[in-house]
């Protein structure tokens, strides 16, 4: 039997802070189709950014539970405002 599910995973899975999770998680979606369509290599991208290029990695991993919601939209707006 197949249940559909609501459209934030994490609360389908019962994680305490699933609203929070969810946007963290589409601000690095977000941040993936920035650097892919700009073009850009990892390093590029968190030079442009202003962090670690591991930093990097992991979030785009889904390794971003503990990323502050903020850095991820200053780092998400950086690239949006980089030319190439």
């Amino acid at each position: 039997m197949i249940e559909e599910g609501s459209k934030n995973l994490y609360a389908d899975l019962g994680c305490a802070d699933a609203e929070a999770m969810q946007r963290k998680a589409m601000l690095v979606m977000r941040i993936s189709d920035v650097i892919s369509a700009k073009a850009l290599g990892l390093a590029q991208a968190s030079m442009v950014m202003g962090i670690d290029a591991f930093c990097l990695e992991a979030w785009l991993k889904g390794h971003f539970r503990d990323a502050d919601e903020t850095v991820l939209n200053a780092c998400l707006h950086r690239l949006e405002i980089q030319r190439h």
